[in-house]
């Protein structure tokens, strides 16, 4: 009788060690969204070319850029797009998304170092953490809100909220000739533009305008 209630307790106890050991696994598999900001990079399958190159940036502040690459192929030359906006983690979806110009990306994370976007091929879109890639440098179409003060200007990008430093440059010339003749003074303005960030050890010191594109009276981010 003895022998069979050390047994019965023996079982009963591997049984409750084998729940906890799946419990804890389980658990271990939930990465922590606070893991994710970094740069990731891969090539992207693509018909008649030997892939799109692309790079990820995901800021901690909750916002992203990403540039891919597309290379030369017979009658077309090789060309860049950036975009960028803001990101999150959509609880349940299971994914990164990321909300910028054009539709939302989406994707899953396999493990802590990976992103795969969420597609309808059968191929995959992999991008794997890329530890020393370089800040994200290229120069990108942008709308924002300009203020000028002083001798200086403060531009604030309408997708990701961003509020950066002017640097001064012929194309910033020409954007305060415009705000001052059609605008108010203190009042911020909206703008389009090409412009490139400027960065210090990661973190975004100001932007340089490449082309002054146009500014619009009684319009704003949201319009």
């Amino acid at each position: 009788m003895v022998a069979k209630q050390r047994l019965l307790l023996v079982i009963t106890l591997a049984l409750i060690g084998g729940c906890g050991a799946d419990q804890e696994g389980d658990s271990g598999t939930n990465l922590a969204v606070s893991s994710l900001p970094g740069v990731y990079a891969g090539t992207f399958p693509c018909e008649g070319c030997p892939g799109i190159h692309t790079r990820l940036w995901l800021q901690a502040d909750g916002r992203f850029f990403i540039n891919q690459h597309y290379p030369a192929v017979e009658g077309r030359q090789a060309t860049n797009a950036h975009n960028l906006g803001r990101w999150h983690w959509a609880e349940g979806d299971h994914a990164l998304q990321l909300d910028g110009a054009g539709p939302t990306r989406s994707f899953s994370r396999p493990n802590a170092d990976t992103l795969v976007m969420r597609t309808h091929s059968n191929l995959e879109h992999r991008l794997a953490r890329e530890p020393d890639a370089p800040d994200f440098s290229a120069t990108i179409r942008m709308a924002g809100m300009v203020n000028l003060r002083g001798g200086g200007a403060t531009f604030s990008e309408c997708l990701t909220g961003l509020v950066v430093p002017v640097e001064k440059n012929r194309e910033f010339t020409r954007l305060r000739h415009q705000y001052r003749s059609v605008g108010e003074r203190g009042r911020p303005n909206y703008v389009e533009l090409e412009g490139r960030f400027q960065w210090s050890r990661g973190v975004l010191q100001s932007m340089t305008i490449e082309r002054f594109i146009t500014i619009k009276l009684d319009a704003g981010c949201n319009s």
